[in-house]
């Protein structure tokens, strides 16, 4: 027997072709579908009983600010407490299913003139 066809010989038997059957490929059972699973809403257990009753949240203050937003909360207005002050912020439709605390920032925004000014007084005191 050729080496070329002992070689041939044994790549069938190793990919389980069986003689007539040459020519057909072994088929492969589907991958199993990839389990997706997510994490519950995280809401703090006072949110939680405004849930049944959203009147009860109107003009209240959050101290939750990883809460967050239910759908029964919209059309109402709460107030964010962002570290230092609290911020009156009205839930809408868009803004169900994101946190409290993006929509109270803790940090104030620099506005160009002000950026400017602080490095014009820099200018002065280095002359």
């Amino acid at each position: 027997m050729r080496p070329t066809m002992m070689l041939r010989a044994l790549t069938k038997q190793f990919l389980g072709i069986v003689g007539d059957t040459a020519n057909t490929v072994a088929k492969k059972p589907p991958p199993p579908p990839p389990l997706v699973s997510r994490k519950p809403a995280f809401i703090d257990a006072f949110l939680y009983k405004m849930k049944k009753n959203p009147n009860l949240l109107l003009n209240k203050t959050i101290w939750s600010r990883r809460s967050t937003i239910l759908p029964e909360f919209v059309d109402s207005t709460v107030k964010i407490y962002n570290g230092k002050t609290t911020i009156r912020c009205r839930i809408t439709e868009g803004k169900v299913g994101h946190k409290f605390g993006e929509f109270a920032l803790t940090r104030k925004r620099k506005t160009r003139e002000q950026a400017n000014s602080k490095n014009v007084k820099q200018l002065k005191k280095k002359k």
